[in-house]
Parts: C-alpha cells; sequence; structure tokens
C-alpha cells in the first residue's frame, strides 16, 4: 500500500486521529508520518518512529537481499540472458526475457510502483472526486465555449451534466461542497451564471 500523502513511498504507518468525534485514518509512509507527529499535540513519536522505521527498514532489506540471490539463477533461454545482466544494463534481450523473468520482474514492479496493475490517471485507492472534479472541469470549458459560441441547447445540456457531476461529488465527498464557479461572460458582453 503506497502512503495517502506523498503517494510515493510505500505506507509503514497506520494513523488514526479523531478530532471532535470525527474518526481520520490514514496509511502513511516515515517521511510523511513525521509530518504529521508535528500537528498531534503532547505526542512524542520521534523514537517510535525511528525505532519502528529502522525495523521495517532491516526486514525489508534481509528480505530483498533473499530475492535478489534467489533471481540470479534465471536465464532466458532465447537469448541467454542472466537476471543479473538485466539489473545492470536495465534493458530486456527479447521478449522472451518478459516470460522467463515474470517473477522478477513482477516483484520488481511491484516494489517501484506500489502495484502490478495500471490504475489509470487517478489511481482506485484515492478516495477523493479526483476525476469527477477532472470531468467538471472539462465540461465547463466546454460550456464555455457553446456559450461563446452561441449554442445555447448545448450549453443547457452540459450545464445539466455538470450538476449532475456536483450532485455525485456532494455524494461522494459528504458535506465538502465544490465552490460555483463566478459568472461567465459570452462575447457579446452578455451574463450567464454558472451555479452549478
Amino acid at each position: 500500500m503506497m502512503c495517502e500523502d506523498c503517494g510515493v513511498r510505500p505506507a509503514k504507518f497506520h494513523l488514526t486521529t479523531i478530532i471532535n468525534g470525527d474518526r481520520v485514518e490514514r496509511n502513511l509512509c516515515p517521511t510523511c508520518m513525521a509530518k504529521h507527529q508535528k500537528q498531534l499535540p503532547g505526542i512524542d513519536f520521534s523514537n517510535l518512529a525511528g525505532i519502528l522505521n529502522s525495523i521495517l527498514e532491516s526486514k525489508d532489506a534481509e528480505e530483498q537481499a533473499r530475492q535478489e540471490a534467489e533471481y540470479e539463477g534465471y536465464v532466458c533461454e532465447q537469448c541467454g540472458m542472466t537476471y543479473p545482466e538485466f539489473q545492470k544494463c536495465g534493458m530486456l534481450g527479447c521478449a522472451n526475457c518478459y516470460n522467463a523473468f515474470r517473477v522478477p520482474l513482477t516483484a520488481l514492479l511491484q516494489r517501484v510502483h506500489g502495484n502490478t496493475q495500471h490504475a489509470g490517471r487517478v489511481p482506485a485507492g484515492v478516495h477523493s472526486g479526483v476525476s469527477i472534479r477532472m470531468n467538471i472541469e472539462r465540461l465547463k470549458q466546454k460550456l464555455q465555449r457553446a456559450i461563446a459560441d452561441e449554442e445555447y441547447e448545448q450549453a443547457a445540456k452540459l450545464r445539466d451534466a455538470i450538476r449532475a457531476l456536483n450532485v455525485q461529488l456532494e455524494r461522494r465527498e459528504g458535506d465538502i461542497k465544490v465552490e460555483p464557479q463566478a459568472r461567465l461572460r459570452s462575447e457579446n458582453g452578455e451574463e450567464v451564471r454558472d451555479d452549478v
């Protein structure tokens, strides 16, 4: 699981905070955990975080060294490339190398990217409405063009689609609301409200 703050490093800490009855759970890497410890009053995580991080890193290093020794025996039958040669040059010898090195390549992708399956532009683990917001922004741009071109029927359809996405976003995020844009102006200077 990747860190929910940075999205780069693997999460090694599960932080649960309860403020005024609201429970917030986050999975954080050691770096982001260090940033959050400053926000938590009266609790000293400095020694605990350092100790836990060193334990986890030493276990990860031992596991990685064991796997590297195991992977040295992998050889592509077609081109003769070994896995250590791949590690040195960073390029596979032929198409069959993908099958020959499937196990170590899968482990490598998991370690580097946090997943072995492509998740698209917005990972499935993200609990925000990022993709909905992106669609809303794209539709708002189309709405502005439709108004500028005086295509009011198309503009009305786009406005309704934006409203529907905003409702979906509000359901998804609870009480957090997307602020409406200011007024739009068509080319002839008429103001058109965009309170979606």
